[in-house]
């Protein structure tokens, strides 16, 4: 449930901005579209022109943002797809400018002094102390194939969209039990009887005929697919495999530190600890009352000399910190402001007055105090000696892949080659492609292209996480299937648990006729093998059996003491390993109020997560009216749909 909360309870305006409203708005196929138009204009919406270099733009960005997201894919697996992608970067682009164009009616803006304050926030374009870093700006940029004006455009869209969310959200409003009765529905348990019938019960009478063998086999051939395979003689390389940092000359080292110093500045911190009592933001007086009171018997506690960390331990919950309250080193700007305050205004040994912070009432102690310095060379000399190896070795990277390839295209011995750079040849053994990415670390697209080059020479380098492999195919084994008297054992196996399973869900079957709802009669216990179950969680297993959707759906809706009408087939587990598989019978025992302990521990993040879904209705309510009142019209389809492209 916790995950549920979490994820309904972040920004929803991104959300709804990124894909969730876009779902309200599929047009093609809508009348209200032309052929004919300008030749660089993609779409108008109200009149307002989607231009042919938005539109590119926006279709490259897109097509980056997926092959990070999904690394196995392709551009060429993508390319299929260029069709599907071009009318979402064009529903994307329309959504923007219907949203732009409402912001500008309702009179919202965004001012230069925003855009600069937003642009100055960010993590990426700020240096180690956190200021403002313009090379950084530029060269982020640069990397994202963007100038200034066109991230600052979209970067100025996105503010004003968000300012637009937060006034939809506002008459958002939920009704104080509302978040409470989600609550109980999500954690509410029921306690369960249940009747195994193992399926092992009925395998010794299970005969199979070798026909039945025979057909099961060849239809399913695909499951002993044995995929193509290549044993590989391969040279790793990296820039710390050419240079070592054990290497690299002291006296380099201390000039590289003196000249860097101030990236290793570090600020004023304190080694603290705290005591928590949790007190919501917006708690009642009498909520507030009643942790101050607890706080005041922690105080007594630690004034009549009990040990910090001893108190501490007793008093915090699971996550409010560390063993004895440890929080480690506490930097500017890593807490909350009055927790900050209170802390660096201690002196070591020191313990704090209640404070209060937007989490509860903290007390609060400083073990130890750091001043503001520069780190020795002696804490950071291998860092140094990392980057001063990586510095050199990327100078003779590629003249050494250079080297490497050629000897490899000319047939050289690798090994010799590999040892005029320091490095040494390996052999991978026989991998498919698919383990050629796990276990050496390939791309897919290196992997496909190995087993594609079969006995020809591999001419390039291939990436490998932070490394190159030079790759020489040393064997290679076709894809073929495994026969049948390989695998005979194996399919009679998987035959008996079929016909066996089959079974014990017949005579689970019979057993349902003969059971009653309502309260259990004397010895049925012991008749029917009935076990128990005391509770279940929603969507959690039953007992010792491997999570089942529709059982789990099942329980939670049958009435208290009655049997579910059907068996389900299920799979008991045994230190996390697959033990048995049976037919169940259920019963409902009773259902079990939620954890009043638990509600407290959940409710300011359940109440956020319910008002997030009612601002996202409200904005969906309204995006759909915005949509109702538009006129877009594409204008060039050849170019949406990639066509020729």
């Amino acid at each position: 449930m916790l995950d549920y909360i979490r994820s309904n309870a972040q920004s929803f305006g991104v959300k709804l901005a990124f894909g969730l409203i876009i779902l309200v708005f599929v047009f093609w196929g809508v009348g209200s579209f032309t052929d004919t138009a300008p030749a660089n204009l993609v779409a108008r919406v109200n009149g307002e022109g989607i231009s042919a270099q938005q539109f590119e733009q926006a279709y490259y960005n897109a097509e980056e943002r997926i092959l990070r997201s999904n690394p196995g894919l392709t551009r060429e697996a993508l390319e299929s797809q260029k069709k599907l992608l071009g009318q979402q970067v064009l529903r994307d682009l329309v959504l923007q400018s219907l949203l732009r164009q409402e912001a500008k009616r309702l009179g919202f803006s965004v001012s230069p002094q925003e855009l600069r304050l937003a642009v100055q926030q960010m993590p990426a374009f700020q240096d180690a102390s956190g200021k403002f870093d313009a090379a950084a700006y530029k060269r982020v940029l640069e990397a994202q194939r963007l100038t200034p004006a066109q991230f600052e455009r979209d970067l100025s869209q996105q503010l004003l969209q968000d300012k637009l969310f937060a006034v939809l959200a506002g008459p958002a409003w939920v009704e104080p039990g509302e978040a409470r009765i989600r609550h109980d529905f999500l954690r509410e348990r029921r306690a369960v009887d249940y009747i195994f019938v193992p399926a092992a019960d009925f395998s010794k009478d299970v005969s199979i005929p070798e026909a039945d063998v025979k057909t099961w086999y060849e239809g399913h051939q695909q499951e002993f697919a044995v995929p193509a395979r290549v044993d590989l003689e391969y040279v790793r390389i990296s820039p710390l495999a050419l240079v070592k940092p054990e290497s690299i000359d002291p006296a380099a080292v201390k000039a590289r530190y003196e000249a860097d110093k101030a990236r290793y500045q570090v600020p004023r911190a304190v080694k603290a600890a705290h005591i928590l009592v949790p007190l919501a933001e917006n708690a009642s007086a009498e909520e507030e009352a009643k942790a101050r009171e607890a706080m005041a018997a922690i105080q007594a506690e630690l004034k009549a000399g009990k040990d910090f960390a001893s108190v501490a331990d007793a008093h915090n919950g699971p996550n409010a910190a560390g063993p004895g309250g440890e929080l480690g080193w506490v930097e500017p700007g890593m807490t909350v402001e009055p927790f900050e305050k209170a802390a660096f205004a201690l002196a070591a040994g020191q313990i704090s007055e209640p404070v209060r912070s937007q989490f509860g009432l903290h007390i609060i102690k400083v073990e130890e105090i750091r001043e503001e310095g520069t780190k020795p060379l002696a804490e950071v000399e291998d860092k140094v000696r990392h980057q001063l190896a990586e510095e050199q070795g990327s100078e003779k990277l590629q003249d050494a892949l250079d080297a490497l390839i050629a000897d490899n295209i000319m047939g050289k011995p690798l090994a010799a080659s590999a040892t005029r750079f320091g490095l040494a040849a390996s052999q991978s053994g026989l991998l498919s492609e698919q383990e050629l990415v796990e276990k050496l670390g390939l791309k897919p697209e290196g992997a496909a292209a190995v087993l594609a080059a079969g006995e020809s020479p591999i001419d390039t380098a291939l990436e490998s996480g932070e490394s190159y492999l030079v790759v020489r195919v040393s064997k290679m084994e076709a894809a073929s299937v495994r026969p049948l008297e390989a695998v005979r054992d194996e399919i009679v196996r998987r035959l008996v648990a079929e016909a066996s399973l089959k079974a014990a869900m017949q005579k689970a079957a019979d057993i349902r006729k003969d059971l009653q709802d309502g309260p259990l009669p004397d010895g049925s216990m012991a008749k029917w093998g009935i076990k128990s179950v005391p509770s279940v969680e929603r969507e959690a297993p039953l007992g010792d059996f491997l999570p089942d959707a529709a059982l789990s759906r099942a329980i939670f809706t049958a009435r208290p003491q009655t049997w579910l009408p059907v068996a389900y087939a299920v799979t008991m587990q045994k230190d996390g390993q697959k033990a048995a598989q049976g037919a169940l019978l259920c019963r409902v025992a009773a259902i079990l109020p939620s954890d009043s302990e638990q509600w407290d521990m959940v409710r300011d993040l359940m109440t956020k997560a319910v008002e997030s879904e009612r601002a996202e209705g409200l904005t969906r309510l309204f995006i759909q009216d915005v949509f109702a009142r538009a006129r877009v019209e594409v204008l060039n389809p050849d170019q949406v749909d990639r066509v020729n492209m």
